[in-house]
């Protein structure tokens, strides 16, 4: 059997921030039109290790087939090793056949972050100029990466628990974005009057107090996707309108929206998905004033529109490698 494969360096040559935004976009709206493929995603958690592995899988007419099997295992930053790692699977939609492989992991943090950019193209002010950045590790980049991508942004604050690691984090990403990059002494301080504000931790309590969120802000929550942990608090909920990848996936797994209708803060009735604002189906932003929050979870329509659209330009400009089996 013979794959293609692409480097994992090479995936933003093939897929660029700003067409990865308008293809999550494209993404999303094939999933709230009902028109993908997708059963629930199966759930292996590894308690010992705090670790969790995700299998997941769809089918996008027009777009592809594709499987993914990516795991989530923290410790692994203290054994300096990856904290998300995997493969995915691309298949021939006419026969099944496997026809490429790609890196799981490089692909979920740059379909993640470029999801929460698109979310940010469609719901934040125009004119927004400041961001801020909860977390410096891999999903952090392409969070910052796709903020930059979408919003002319003048500054960006960047928050997490190690100074340290912010640091080089800074170093490392300044070349790369035209925004102004800062360390916050906190996330409230981060927060505080930014325009847009992307978390991306797997924190298990809120990482920041939601009312220091300033009138008119967009928010993007990507870091967690399970009920028992939150990374945003009540009062974030309580003054924001709600958007979601899909209803249905956030009841199951966004713990911070689930714990926000226990406390009568919300309905998923409330709730849009983004795919729908993408359509014009439903509206996005409403009033300058509005503070709007995204919660992705994550949806293996991402998975697969993200490896077709790379393995199909790897195709075309010979960056596709063979192997095999």
């Amino acid at each position: 059997m013979k794959l293609f494969t692409v480097a994992a360096q090479d995936l933003p040559k093939l897929l660029p921030m700003r067409d990865a935004v308008e293809a999550m976009k494209s993404a999303f709206a094939a999933l709230s039109a009902g028109r993908v493929v997708a059963p629930q995603r199966g759930v292996v958690p590894v308690d010992e290790v705090d670790g969790i592995s995700l299998l997941m899988g769809g089918y996008v007419p027009g777009e592809g087939l594709a499987a993914k099997a990516v795991s989530i295992f923290n410790r692994n930053r203290d054994l300096g090793k990856a904290v998300v790692t995997g493969l995915v699977l691309v298949l021939d939609p006419t026969s099944g056949e496997p026809i490429g492989l790609l890196d799981g992991g490089e692909l979920t943090a740059w379909r993640t972050g470029a999801a929460a950019g698109a979310a940010t193209d469609l719901l934040a002010r125009p004119d927004a100029r400041t961001g801020a950045l909860i977390g410096a590790g891999v999903q952090a980049r392409t969070q910052l990466l796709a903020m930059d991508a979408v919003r002319d942004l003048t500054a960006v604050k960047v928050f997490g628990l190690d100074p340290a690691q912010v640091d080089e984090f800074i170093d490392r990403l300044q070349p790369e974005v035209e925004a102004r990059l800062e360390r916050a002494a906190s996330a409230d301080e981060a927060v505080a009057g930014a325009d847009v504000i992307s978390s991306a931790t797997n924190s298990p309590t809120p990482v920041f107090d939601g009312r220091a969120l300033a009138t008119g802000a967009h928010l993007n929550a990507i870091g967690t996707f399970t009920l028992d942990r939150r990374e945003v608090d009540l009062v974030t909920i309580e003054r924001a309108t709600v958007f979601v990848d899909l209803v249905d996936a956030a009841i199951e797994e966004a713990g911070e929206l689930v714990a926000a209708v226990a406390a009568g803060l919300t309905s998923p009735e409330a709730w849009t998905e983004i795919g729908d604002v993408v359509t014009e189906a439903k509206p996005g932003r409403t009033r300058r004033a509005e503070i709007t929050f995204f919660k992705s979870v994550g949806h293996a329509v991402q998975d697969v529109v993200a490896a077709a659209r790379v393995m199909k330009r790897a195709a075309e400009t010979g960056l596709a490698r063979t192997v095999e089996l």
